[in-house]
């Protein structure tokens, strides 16, 4: 059982919940296939409770509700999971750890047994933590405007709202904003204009399968983000949506038929690029100012690289360049490393290029 395990490694290691790194290694170590439970656990966790375990002479109702609260109201877990989570940290620390007094037990309300954690509250004072989001009317459903709970760090959107779907994240609602994780649930299709630009914080996006749409500017100037993975299905990516953010590598799924300007110009840890056969057209400053950029694999299909669409990209030695290729920009590839050389099929519009702009070039076939 989960609980008795948990007690077990906090026996075992009873430093480990004075050091978050160490106590997140040991959760992932020893309960494999049990993520969910390791998420409410951390999640507690990081809201301060062992601390307060530890200073608390008497642990009861009143103690542990407070998290249960915060739990629900602040990140969206559900009443039935922030009961367990906060009763097992009472029960498997407080109690058998520490020796307090413990008023709690641990929850078993799957089996139809009420909370462990009582509401000491009026059960109509307070606000969901769906209220805390504004939004406004849009076609076929709502959209979301902003957020208004004291914790901003972790953001779960909701899918519902006045028994409709919650279809969009509206232009510039969490510009700006301090959140470290974004979670969105399906029902969203189109992240508006600059939603999140500027969010320096941000780390992870997850993204729901329902996405078709990531606008202009949305994830610009995020430099700490480095876990978007776009869903199968997206089909739009607006012009500098993901520039200047943090990620590292890219996928982008066959889905997409229409990618903007300079999507991920100046993504400055970006070291892998394989660009599917959907896209046939490399747009402008797609790529500029990436400087880790090493290695780029372009769709044998493509037709067509926009100006200054490698500019920059100093770590890049050398690109092969499609024989389909029937268009090139200026500063396509200024700035590249000092030994950049354009690979090329011969009579092709890459080594007339490179001819012209004095660029070193092989052919290859």
């Amino acid at each position: 059982m989960f609980e008795d395990d948990f007690s077990k490694m906090l026996r075992d290691y009873p430093e480990a919940v004075a050091d978050t790194k160490v106590f997140a290694g040991l959760m992932k170590d020893l309960f494999p296939g049990q993520q969910m439970q390791i998420n409410l656990i951390n999640t507690t966790y990081a809201l301060g409770i062992a601390g307060e375990i530890a200073d608390a002479a008497h642990i009861n109702n009143a103690f542990a509700f407070r998290f249960v609260k915060r739990l629900v109201d602040e990140y969206g877990v559900s009443r039935l999971n922030a009961d367990w989570a906060v009763s097992v940290w009472c029960v498997c620390y407080g109690q058998r750890l520490l020796h307090k007094p413990c008023d709690i037990q641990i929850s078993r309300a799957k089996g139809g047994a009420p909370p462990a954690i009582r509401e000491n509250s009026h059960p109509d004072e307070g606000r969901q933590y769906g209220d805390l989001f504004r939004y406004t009317k849009i076609d076929g459903g709502y959209g979301v405007t902003g957020f208004s709970g004291q914790n901003k760090k972790t953001i779960i959107f909701s899918s519902r709202y006045n028994n409709q779907t919650v279809k969009q994240i509206m232009p510039h609602s969490f510009a700006g904003c301090e959140v470290c994780e974004a979670v969105m649930t399906d029902g969203i299709e189109i992240i508006g204009e600059s939603a999140f630009d500027g969010c320096s914080g941000l780390k992870q996006v997850i993204f729901p399968n329902t996405l078709k749409e990531i606008g202009n500017d949305a994830f610009r100037s995020c430099p700490e983000l480095i876990t978007a993975v776009l869903p199968q299905g997206v089909e739009q990516l607006g012009k500098y949506a993901f520039s200047g953010s943090g990620l590292k590598t890219i996928m982008i799924p066959h889905s997409v038929y229409w990618v903007g300007e300079g999507v991920y110009a100046d993504c400055k840890r970006l070291d892998h690029v394989a660009v599917p056969d959907n896209i046939i057209s490399i747009p402008d400053r797609m790529f500029s100012g990436c400087g880790s950029l090493s290695e780029i694999k372009l769709p044998e299909t493509a037709d067509r690289i926009g100006t200054g669409a490698f500019e920059n990209c100093s770590s890049l030695q050398s690109i092969v360049i499609p024989e389909s290729v029937r268009s090139i920009g200026e500063n396509a590839f200024g700035g590249t490393h000092p030994k950049f050389t354009l690979l090329c099929h011969r009579l092709s519009e890459a080594e007339r290029y490179a001819r012209s702009h004095n660029i070193t070039f092989q052919i290859i076939y």
